[in-house]
Order: C-alpha cells, then sequence, then structure tokens
C-alpha cells in the first residue's frame, strides 16, 4: 500500500468554474454556491464527514482585475475556513476562466500565468501548514477541445484545440517553474479526463478514428512530460501526481458526430472496469493517482459513488498507487449553460445561516467506502431503521464526534473573540450525524440516552463548552419533543434533524415572562425570553409560556424566527460568549395549534425536570478536562510537569472531578432504573453540588500552574478558565446544596443493609 499522499483518502472537490458563456455571461459556482461565504460552515462539514483533504479553486478574473496587480481578498475565506477546519487544499489556479485582459493564445500567456501562479503561490504558501498543493491548469485537454476546437468555453473558437493545447502546457510549465523557485516543494496535481472509446461494431471502419480519440486523453501528459514536442520545453520533472477526472459518461462508443456518441454505462460488455483503466495510466506514466473528480446526479449519485470507491480500492489493493477519490462537486451547483439545479452534490444550496441539507444515500455511500478504505467489515455509521446493537451507540456517538472534534475545537477561538454562534461546529455535527443520536433507530438515530449520551456530551465539552451548551439544549429540546409531543409532532422533529435544524430550550424570562393569548384566529404571544443560547440559528426553539386564566405553562415548539425579534446587545458576557445568547421579543407571534407540545406543567414533571441537570453537569466536567490539558500542556512547556506542588494540585483537582463523575453517572444510573422521589433529586443535587466544587478546583488549579501570562489572550487557558466559571453559573446554586443536606439529615441512617446513606426511599 502505497505511503499516503494526502489528509484522506476520499475527499471533496468544491466546483469552482469561472469562464464566460457564449452570451458574455461570466460563470461563478463559488459565489453562486456561496461557498465564499460559508467556506468555514463548508470546511467544517468536510472535515465532520472525514473528507480531510480538498480541491478548492481560486477565481483568477477577481485576483487579477488590474493586469499585474493581484488582490486575494476573494479567497480569503476559503483559506480561513480549510485552516481552521484542518483540511487539505489542493487548490486550482485556473479552472477556464482567465481574466478579459488575458488571452490564451498571446505569446506571453504562459508568462502572465506564471506571474499569477508565482502572486498565488506567496499568498497560499504564507498561510498553509505542509506541503502547498496546487493544480495548475484544470483539464487541459477538456480546456483546449471545448475552447479552441468546438467554440463551447471561452474563447470560443473552433479548429484551434492543438494549438490551444500546447499554449495552455507552456503556462503549466511556466507556472510550475515560478511556483518551484519560492517553494521548491511545491506539489502538483495535473487533472485530465480519463475516458475509454471503442468502435461501434456497427461502424467497424471507424476504428482506427476511435483509438485516436482513445490516444488523445494522454497529449496533453506527453507534452508535459517531453515524450511529444519537447520544443515546449516539457521533461518528466512535469509531472508530479495524476489526476484522472471520471464520470458516468467517461466511456462511450465512438460516432463521427460526437454529439451523437452512445454512453456506455456499467455493466455493459463493452465497459471498462475502473481498476483496469487506473493500472494502465499508472503503467504508462509510473505517477501516483488521484481520481481528482467523480461524481453523478440525482438517484444515480450514491450507486455511482460508491462503485469508483470499490474499483478505486481494488486498483490499491492490487498495486496501483490510488492516492484518493475525490467526490465532485460536494455541493449542489447550477448548471453551466442554464442555470438549473444540479443535485449532484453531497450537500445542497445553504440556507441563511450557512446550513445544507445532506442527500443520506450519498452520505451513507460515503461512510461505508470509508469504513472499506479503513478495513472495516461493516459501515461506520448506523443504518436508518436500524438501531445499533447495545453497546454499540455510544462507540458509534463518539466515532462520529471524533470526525467533528477537530472542527469545533478549531473554531472555539474564534467565535469566542466575535461573540457569534459556532456554525462551523454545529454544520460539524450535522454532517456526523450527531444532531440525532437520540432519536430511535426507525428515525435513523442511534437511540442514545442515560449514561452513554453523559459520556458524549462530556466529549463535546472538552472539545468546546460552548458548543456543548448548545448542543445539551439540542439534544434537551427533541427529548422533550419525544416524551410530550404526539407521534406526528415526534416525527416532524427527526424530519427537521435530518434537514440540519437546530433545536434549543429558552425558559428562562424576566418582567412579565412569555404569555399565550386566545384570539379569534388561534394563539398568539405576549412578551419574550432571555438567554437564548444560539439566538437565530436555533431554528426549532421549544420555550415555556403561560397559558391564559392560570392555566400553567405551555411547551411550544417555534419555527425558524425572524432576526429583527433577537436583541443581542444583551450578551455581553466574560464566557461563555459564543453561545450568543439574546433577548428574545415574541409580541404578536401566531402560535398553531400543532406547535403546542404535551400538557400544561409537562415541562417541569419530576424527575426528568430535576434530573436533566445531569447533561450540563457532564458537558462541564468535560470543560474540566480541558483545563487540565491546558495547564499539562503549559508545564510541560515550562519544563515544571515533574514539580511535586504541581503533582499534588493536581492528583487533588483530578480526584475530585472523578468523584463528581461518578456521581452523575450514577445519577444517571438510578433514573434508567426508574427511580423517583425525593431521593433522587436529593441526590442529583449532591451532584451538582460536587461538580461544581470539582470545576472550581480544577479552575484554581489550573489558574496556579499557568500564571498570570496563561490568563491572557490569545492564550487557551484564559478563554476555557472563562468559559468553565460562567458555565457553572446555573440557577440556584445554593438551594441545590440545601436539597441535598436537608434530604440527609431530615431521614433515618443506613439500615443493616446499607452502604451508604444515599440509598433510594
Amino acid at each position: 500500500m502505497p505511503v499516503p499522499l494526502f489528509r484522506s483518502f476520499f475527499q471533496g472537490g468544491f466546483e469552482c468554474s469561472g469562464h464566460r458563456r457564449r452570451s458574455g455571461r461570466r460563470v461563478d459556482v463559488i459565489d453562486a454556491t456561496r461557498h465564499d461565504h460559508f467556506a468555514r460552515e463548508d470546511y467544517a462539514r468536510l472535515a465532520a464527514a472525514g473528507l480531510l483533504t480538498a480541491r478548492d479553486g481560486l477565481r483568477w478574473p477577481l485576483i487579477e482585475r488590474v493586469p499585474g496587480e493581484y488582490e486575494f481578498g476573494s479567497v480569503a475565506a476559503q483559506v480561513a475556513g480549510s485552516r481552521e477546519a484542518g483540511v487539505q487544499v489542493i487548490w486550482d489556479l485556473l479552472h477556464y476562466g482567465t481574466p478579459d485582459h488575458v488571452d490564451v493564445f498571446a505569446p506571453d500567456f504562459p508568462a502572465r500565468f506564471a506571474a499569477f501562479a508565482a502572486a498565488a503561490a506567496r499568498y497560499l504558501g504564507a498561510q498553509t501548514d505542509g506541503e502547498l498543493w496546487l493544480c495548475p491548469i484544470n483539464e487541459v485537454s477538456f480546456f483546449a477541445w471545448g475552447g479552441g476546437e468546438v467554440g463551447y468555453l471561452n474563447p470560443f473558437v473552433h479548429g484551434r484545440g492543438p494549438e490551444l493545447k500546447r499554449s495552455l502546457v507552456r503556462a503549466v510549465i511556466a507556472g510550475m517553474d515560478a511556483v518551484r523557485a519560492l517553494h521548491p516543494g511545491a506539489r502538483f496535481l495535473h487533472a485530465e479526463p480519463l475516458i475509454a472509446v471503442s468502435a461501434d461494431p456497427d461502424r467497424p471502419w471507424e476504428s482506427e478514428h476511435a483509438a485516436g480519440v482513445q490516444e488523445s486523453q494522454f497529449e496533453a501528459l506527453d507534452l508535459l512530460s517531453g515524450r511529444l514536442s519537447p520544443e515546449l520545453g516539457g521533461g518528466p520533472q512535469y509531472l508530479d501526481v495524476l489526476g484522472l477526472n471520471y464520470y458516468p459518461d467517461n466511456q462511450w462508443r465512438h460516432h463521427p458526430d460526437h454529439g451523437q456518441r452512445r454512453v456506455l454505462p456499467p455493466g455493459h460488455a463493452a465497459y471498462r472496469p475502473l481498476r483496469t483503466l487506473l493500472a494502465e495510466m499508472h503503467a504508462r506514466y509510473d505517477r501516483p493517482l488521484l481520481i481528482s473528480e467523480t461524481g453523478a446526479e440525482d438517484d444515480a449519485r450514491a450507486p455511482w459513488f460508491a462503485g469508483v470507491a470499490r474499483e478505486a480500492l481494488a486498483a490499491r489493493a492490487a498495486g496501483v498507487p490510488v492516492h484518493g477519490v475525490c467526490l465532485y462537486p460536494v455541493v449542489n451547483h447550477p448548471g453551466w449553460d442554464d442555470d438549473r439545479h444540479c443535485h449532484n452534490g453531497l450537500w445542497d444550496y445553504p440556507d441563511t445561516q450557512g446550513g445544507r441539507s445532506v442527500h443520506p444515500p450519498l452520505l451513507e455511500a460515503l461512510r461505508t467506502a470509508q469504513a472499506g478504505e479503513r478495513g472495516d467489515r461493516t459501515p461506520s455509521a448506523a443504518r436508518p431503521g436500524n438501531a445499533p446493537a447495545p453497546g454499540d451507540a455510544l462507540a458509534e456517538a463518539l466515532r462520529r464526534f471524533a470526525g467533528a472534534e477537530r472542527a469545533v475545537q478549531a473554531e472555539a477561538a474564534a467565535r469566542d473573540a466575535d461573540a457569534q454562534v459556532p456554525g462551523a461546529s454545529l454544520a460539524a455535527l450535522h454532517a456526523g450525524g450527531l444532531l440525532g443520536v437520540t432519536l430511535p433507530g426507525p428515525d435513523g438515530g442511534l437511540g442514545l440516552a442515560g449514561v452513554d449520551l453523559l459520556h458524549l456530551l462530556r466529549r463535546v465539552g472538552r472539545a468546546s463548552l460552548p458548543v456543548a451548551r448548545l448542543y445539551e439544549g439540542h439534544v434537551n429540546a427533541l427529548l422533550l419533543t419525544a416524551r410530550y409531543g404526539t407521534p406526528a409532532q415526534a416525527r416532524q422533529a427527526a424530519a427537521d434533524v435530518h434537514a440540519g435544524h437546530v433545536f434549543g430550550v429558552w425558559n428562562t424570562e424576566d418582567g412579565d415572562g412569555l404569555h399565550l393569548h386566545a384570539g379569534e384566529n388561534g394563539w398568539t404571544l405576549r412578551g419574550g425570553k432571555t438567554f437564548t443560547s444560539g439566538g437565530a440559528a436555533v431554528t426549532r426553539a421549544l420555550v415555556t409560556a403561560e397559558r391564559p386564566d392560570g392555566g400553567g405553562r405551555q411547551l411550544l415548539l417555534l419555527g425558524q424566527l425572524d432576526t429583527a425579534r433577537f436583541d443581542a446587545s444583551f450578551w455581553q458576557p466574560l464566557g461563555m460568549r459564543a453561545t450568543a445568547s439574546a433577548r428574545l421579543t415574541l409580541d404578536g407571534l401566531p402560535v398553531p395549534a400543532d406547535t403546542l407540545i404535551g400538557l400544561p406543567g409537562d415541562y417541569y414533571a419530576q424527575p426528568e425536570f430535576g434530573g436533566g441537570a445531569l447533561r450540563f453537569l457532564a458537558a462541564q466536567l468535560g470543560g474540566a478536562d480541558a483545563l487540565v490539558d491546558a495547564a499539562r500542556d503549559a508545564l510541560q512547556q515550562l519544563g515544571r510537569a515533574s514539580d511535586p506542588a504541581q503533582a499534588l494540585r493536581f492528583a487533588d483537582a483530578a480526584g475530585r472531578a472523578e468523584g463528581a463523575w461518578q456521581i452523575v453517572l450514577e445519577g444517571a444510573r438510578r433514573l434508567e432504573r426508574g427511580e423517583t422521589g425525593e431521593a433522587l433529586l436529593a441526590y442529583v443535587s449532591l451532584a451538582r453540588a460536587q461538580t461544581e466544587d470539582a470545576c472550581l478546583l480544577v479552575a484554581e488549579a489550573t489558574e496556579r500552574a499557568v500564571g498570570a501570562r496563561g490568563l491572557l489572550e490569545p492564550n487557551p487557558a484564559a478563554r476555557l478558565l472563562r468559559d468553565l466559571r460562567m458555565y457553572l453559573r446555573q440557577p440556584a446554586p445554593d438551594a441545590a446544596r440545601l436539597a441535598a443536606g436537608h434530604w440527609l439529615l431530615g431521614r433515618p441512617g443506613p439500615g443493616a443493609e446499607d452502604i451508604s446513606s444515599w440509598r433510594p426511599s
């Protein structure tokens, strides 16, 4: 098996074409898909799905608006988003679109392209961790045919395909030389179509012509390597990784009129296995291979990708150095010619928050392929309609979060700085199938609950406390809807989760609170809420409102709210800034009948209401874990990790945290056993008190360990401390301690068979 060149075998590509149409209108797929606006969310989704390598593109027409002047603001968000998510990018420099002042036939075109490539290498190289990967010109062969032979692409000429191909090859050579002068270790991908053309048995006299078309796919690489026309300057040093773009229409029966060719489907007697084509390409050039583009449309997406993945892995197992398969495009985009909505990606167009609904069959095909690449016997994700085996739900949830964790951690500091919702993190949770883990198997979830759910929440808290707070509110809302809602409401909630909606629970209010009013046209609301964690990013909010005439508190599940109803200026905290809590006004909002969840008073029903505290305690202990990690890193960097005083301090703090964790878990086990009553609630109160004390002890130990320099921004410890201390400020902490103490002192001591005073009543 070849040493991997890329961070992940399976990859995602963002369509980045920027050519002009015959009408004169310039295509800009990056803008049309809003990828430049939501690059952070897009890359977080890729990372969460295990796609840690991507193809993306620079838009030369936007970068060099004035000849010789380069401004890279148009790609800044993509660069930043990929870095935050830890995704390696192969950057296309020219994906069909050139500036209007550039003539691809002009003698100075290679020099013009080389100057642009050098400027791009300076910019990208300064912001790239590891190797700089570039694709100089995407599909030289297709560009030359479409733009120079048949007039389909700019520059819209006919009969000059060979001339354009040579001009493009000269530009690739000049561009690579310019980049290597700045970055000698830069790597290059040469993406070309991989085709198989055979003569139609009904027209055998066309065999020679068909063979010529088949052979033409190699011409660009032969020119680049110096096999053909060495006067162009080519040589073996210009062949690096060979990218092979392979689609459902890449094998066909030859016809003199290309438009009448007969495409061969997989399974046809004349269809050649992809593994064979890959082996032949390697034998011809002896270079590493990447399937740099592959994909299909509509319902063909999943089976096509699954087939390509199997063939690529089979070729690799046979010794062919295949280093990856790039799903291309990874998001749906408008058609080149007619702006139709091409359903060919893993994700769709974005909503206003950057969320993109996923195509479940393709996601399942990807997960199955990833499991196969790892050598697993079964797909890595639970299939909708089939609950995981006992004990497997937690393992699967943690595996999914491991894929999203990098994106969550990468975004934490930025969202703390700007106090915005961690959209990339939420997108990563959605892409990783984590928003629905509490749903039952028939609804596409894992059925995660109880102790297992606490383990996941602790892991999320360790990565980011603000994300854990939002995630805990999300799962709480789903659990409440499932418990008290109608079957139809539960089914709708499940569908909303799979569509990427984020849920939340907003109960806190001040002043007169939130009230339901009955009118001639149904219910409306008056009043509002405070501490609406997540704000407008929560598109399914479960709120409590007082019914008229003292009828009690009613749960309502609201849809997406107008952002004008939120007052973000309310939220000016020291910590947990990224929860972006706001003050919410709901005056006059109509409330349909199916918005009401359960009966009045259900929200406060015990023991679920009190027992729900165990979920945020688990998240808080995850925050304490992160602090211990930060302190350990600081002490190791300072060479003080072996200091006996530090060892004693953290042994005490860690012991208290572990003790609190065991109490939290025991509280969850008591809930799972169906215990109720004062004894259970007192035990949960004990868990609250012990968790607060343990976390404060960890915080103090960390502050003493890192010292003043560790409390200066942007040291991670400063943010982690602020977040944890803020999150610990849950309502009525003293009342919780009193409840635990009064219960313990107000009952007889343990009996002869009791080990602990905290036995159930």
